[in-house]
C-alpha cells in the first residue's frame, strides 16, 4: 500500500473547508514548502537550490500558531507563572485585548558562512481578509519590530545590539482584488546619505523586511514559481490530487512515501559526496563501466545544486566531460 507523505494528507483534509486556515498554517510548517518562500522571498538564499536549503538550513524547530505576537499575553503552551512577581507597569497606557493574537509559523533558517552563519527569523502569515481595516505592512512592520524586540535576552545581552538578527514577516493573501492579484511586494529599511559620505555597513540597518505575496488564478501560470506555487496549494478551485501532481511534477515536492523515499535518498547523496565523495561517486560511476551511468549520476547531482568540480571528483571524469553532460 503507498503511503502518503504528510503535505499529502493536509491537502486532503485542507478539502474541507471549515479546517482550510488551520491546514493552511500546517502546510507553511513543512520544510520543502518552507526552502521554496525563502529561495523566491530572501535575498539571502536567493542563490541556494531548494534541496540545499532544505538540508542545510531548517534544521529549527518551527512553531505553528503558539507564541503570542503581544508581549502582554502568554504563548500557547504556557502557565501562569505562581513564582512570578508583579512587572512594573509602564506610565502608558496599554490595551489588553481579550483575544491573544499568535504569530502562522515562525522558524529559524541559517545559512552557514566563511566566517560565521548567517541566521535570519522567518514569520509566515495567512491573511484571508482582503480589506482588514488598514495597510497589512503597518501589521508586518508591527511583527517584524517585536520579533526584534524579544531577543533582547535570547540572541543577545545588554548593549551587544551587533547580535540582532533580521527578521522577515512575510504575508500571502489568497483572497485579493482582481487588480492586486499574482503581486510580490517588498518593504525594508534603507540608508539615505543626506549629506556626507556613508560609512555604515548594510548588514547593521537591513534588520527587518516586510514581504506580500498576493495570488491569483491557480490556472493562470506566473513568472514566478512562488507564486505558482503558492496558488496551488491555497486554491479552492482544484482538487487534493490535482494539487499533489502539481507539487510532484512541477515542484519536486514528493507526496507519497516512494517518492519521498527517491528525493530523500539523493539527499542523503549529497550529503555523502560531501564527506566520501570520491568514495561513493567513482563507485557510483564506475562501477557499471559505461558511460552512460556516470552522465545520469552527474546529471542528478547538478540538480541538488552540487558544484561541477565537486561532481567529476566524485565520479572520476574530467570537468570539461561534466559540463558538457549537464548543460
Amino acid at each position: 500500500m503507498i503511503r502518503q507523505t504528510g503535505i499529502s494528507n493536509t491537502l486532503d483534509v485542507a478539502a474541507d473547508k471549515a479546517k482550510y486556515d488551520n491546514c493552511a498554517k500546517k502546510l507553511l510548517a513543512y520544510k520543502a514548502i518552507d526552502a521554496w518562500i525563502l529561495k523566491c522571498c530572501t535575498r539571502e538564499f536567493a542563490d541556494y537550490s531548494i534541496d540545499y536549503i532544505c538540508e542545510n538550513c531548517l534544521s529549527g524547530k518551527v512553531e505553528v500558531a503558539e507564541h503570542a505576537v503581544h508581549q502582554d499575553h502568554l504563548n500557547y503552551d504556557e502557565k501562569t507563572n505562581g513564582d512570578q512577581q508583579i512587572v512594573k507597569m509602564s506610565s502608558e497606557s496599554t490595551a489588553i485585548k481579550e483575544q491573544t493574537v499568535y504569530f502562522d509559523v515562525r522558524f529559524q533558517a541559517t545559512l552557514p558562512g566563511e566566517k560565521e552563519p548567517i541566521t535570519l527569523i522567518i514569520n509566515l502569515e495567512i491573511q484571508n481578509q482582503d480589506k482588514p481595516g488598514y495597510a497589512l505592512v503597518r501589521r508586518g512592520l508591527y511583527y517584524c519590530a517585536r520579533m526584534i524586540s524579544e531577543q533582547y535576552g535570547t540572541e543577545f545581552v545588554d548593549e551587544h545590539y551587533e547580535e540582532i538578527q533580521k527578521v522577515y514577516s512575510i504575508w500571502i493573501c489568497p483572497s485579493v482584488a482582481k487588480r492586486r492579484k499574482n503581486g510580490i511586494l517588498r518593504y525594508c529599511t534603507v540608508e539615505e546619505a543626506i549629506y556626507g559620505k556613508p560609512y555604515v555597513q548594510k548588514e547593521d540597518y537591513d534588520l527587518m523586511e516586510v514581504v506580500i505575496l498576493n495570488l491569483g488564478d491557480v490556472r493562470t501560470e506566473s513568472e514566478y514559481k512562488i507564486l505558482d506555487l503558492l496558488n496551488t496549494l491555497f486554491s479552492q478551485e482544484i482538487t487534493p490530487d490535482e494539487k499533489k501532481e502539481i507539487l510532484n511534477q512541477k515542484f519536486d515536492i514528493a507526496t507519497t512515501a516512494e517518492l519521498e523515499s527517491e528525493v530523500q535518498g539523493m539527499c542523503n547523496l549529497g550529503s555523502a559526496i560531501e564527506n566520501k565523495g570520491k568514495e561513493i561517486g567513482r563507485a557510483e560511476g564506475r562501477a557499471e563501466g559505461r558511460e552512460e551511468q556516470a552522465k545520469a549520476t552527474a546529471i542528478r547531482m547538478s540538480k541538488k545544486g552540487l558544484p561541477v568540480e565537486m561532481i567529476a571528483d566524485a565520479i572520476g571524469f574530467s570537468i570539461d566531460e561534466v559540463k558538457a553532460w549537464i548543460g
